[in-house]
C-alpha cells in the first residue's frame, strides 16, 4: 500500500534531523518490512510535504503528483495536513490580511477531495501543530504572523470538512498547545517543530493511522 503524505513545510519535516514526523513513520513502516521481508505489507510512506505551500497549493499538484507515484492501478492512501499558511497573516500598513479566508480554504479542502476521490483508496487529514506565539507575531524570516487562534480555527474548519465527507481526521493542535503549556520546547523558531516536537507528532498521528489503515 502507498501512502501520500502531502502537506508544507512541518510536513517537510523542517528543523528536525530525522527529517521530521513523516520519515519518522516512514522509518517505523520500514523497519516492520524488513524484519519480515515476505510475510509483512507494510504501508510505503512517500513525504509530499513542500515548504510555503497552502491549500491551494495543494489542490494544483495533488493529482499530478499522485497518479506519478501510481502503479498498477493500486489507488494510494492520501494524506493531507494543511492549513498553517492559509491561516497566517500579513502585516500591511492598513492592518493585518490573512493569507487565505478561510471559507476559501474549506472549499479547497472539498475540492481536494473530489480531484482525489477517483485516485485513491482512501483521504486521511492530519490537524495542524501550535505555535509559540511570542516568536511568531511576526516570524522571524519575514512580515508574517501566525497564531493560535487562528491555527485552531482553521483546523476546526478541517475537522468539519472531514466529518462531513465521512473522512477520518486526526487533531493535532489542543495536544501539541497542550505540551507547550507544560514549557515542552518543542518549536524552535516558534513554528516549526524541532526533533523532540516532531518525534511527538509522529507518535499521535502514527496511533492513529495504526488503525485507521494497517491490518
Amino acid at each position: 500500500m502507498r501512502v501520500l503524505i502531502f502537506g508544507d513545510s512541518i510536513t517537510q519535516g523542517y528543523w528536525d534531523t530525522d527529517g521530521g514526523w513523516v520519515e519518522r513513520i516512514r522509518k517505523h513502516y520500514d523497519s516492520l518490512q524488513a524484519s519480515d521481508l515476505e510475510g509483512r505489507d507494510e504501508p510505503t510512506i512517500f513525504n509530499l510535504g513542500i515548504s510555503a505551500d497552502n491549500s491551494r497549493n495543494i489542490l494544483d499538484r495533488i493529482g499530478s503528483e499522485t497518479v506519478a507515484r501510481t502503479r498498477y492501478g493500486d489507488l494510494p492512501v492520501i494524506v493531507i495536513q494543511i492549513g498553517a499558511n492559509d491561516s497566517s497573516s500579513d502585516e500591511l500598513p492598513e492592518g493585518q490580511t490573512v493569507s487565505l479566508p478561510i471559507d476559501k480554504y474549506e472549499l479547497n479542502l472539498r475540492l481536494i477531495i473530489a480531484k482525489t476521490k477517483p485516485l485513491s483508496s482512501r483521504v486521511i487529514f492530519v490537524g495542524l501543530s501550535a505555535c509559540d506565539e511570542s516568536q511568531t507575531t511576526p516570524v522571524s524570516w519575514g512580515d508574517f504572523h501566525y497564531t493560535n487562534d487562528s491555527i485552531r480555527m482553521y483546523e476546526d474548519r478541517m475537522k468539519d470538512v472531514a466529518r462531513e465527507h465521512n473522512i477520518p481526521f486526526v487533531p493535532v493542535f489542543d495536544r501539541f498547545k497542550a505540551e507547550l503549556g507544560k514549557g515542552r520546547d518543542l518549536l524552535p523558531d516558534g513554528l516549526h517543530p524541532n526533533n523532540e516536537g516532531h518525534a511527538f507528532m509522529c507518535e499521535l498521528i502514527l496511533n492513529e493511522l495504526d488503525s485507521l489503515f494497517v491490518k
